[in-house]
């Protein structure tokens, strides 16, 4: 691939993202406009200048465009885990994943509106339904990438399993101490959390 060609698909994909934050902006904000129960994708599209089948073309409906960034995030950490040296311990590379990727990494953060998607899931049945969906979608994905490093059958093997939920609760726990306090970056809570769950993985046996 020549640079024009890389510049060119560099081009396309960050035009990518901005669509694909541009839905999710609209999204969150007619949701807490109007209620999530009222919300449509036609508004939606409508709101972020696009038509619905583009709409689709990034999510596959209006709760996947209310709840986290779980599906897009856990692609680009999967393989970016699977890209580390195969030396590092399971954790070691996924903090290495975690922090390189666009959403935690790279991509600005509004902490409000992360605040304000958050209250919105709690208050909505089917969006916390949703979430946790996504949630579980995660963990087997990062699972199945650990095991892939660790080269062992998750079937048999619980250990990567064990580190995937570790991992995701490590998340969590980073996520929702930066929307609460705000005086740590979130990147500088993820550096920290994983950095304590590398000692506990430094010391760690998988049991046969």
């Amino acid at each position: 691939m020549t640079r024009d060609d890389e510049a060119v698909v560099g081009r396309r994909e960050q035009k990518k993202r901005e669509t694909r934050r541009a839905i999710r902006d609209a999204a969150l904000d007619l949701a807490l406009q109007n209620g999530a129960e009222k919300l449509t994708v036609e508004a939606i599209a409508q709101t972020a200048g696009i038509s619905p089948r583009t709409f689709f073309n990034y999510f596959a409906s209006k709760e996947d465009a209310l709840v986290t960034q779980a599906a897009e995030t856990a692609d680009q950490v999967t393989a970016l885990l699977l890209e580390r040296p195969a030396d590092e311990s399971p954790m070691r590379a996924f903090h290495k994943a975690i922090l390189a990727s666009d959403y935690f990494g790279t991509d600005p953060i509004d902490r409000e509106r992360v605040l304000a998607r958050q209250r919105l899931i709690q208050d909505t049945p089917s969006l916390m339904s949703h979430h946790l969906g996504k949630i579980a979608m995660v963990e087997r994905s990062f699972a199945h990438a650990l095991a892939q490093r660790m080269e062992t059958d998750p079937a048999n093997d619980m250990y990567p399993e064990l580190l995937a939920a570790i991992a995701v609760s490590a998340l969590r726990i980073a996520v929702r101490r930066w929307v609460a306090q705000g005086n740590q970056s979130l990147y500088e809570l993820l550096d920290e959390v994983f950095e304590r769950l590398e000692h506990m993985d430094a010391d760690a046996v998988p049991v046969d």
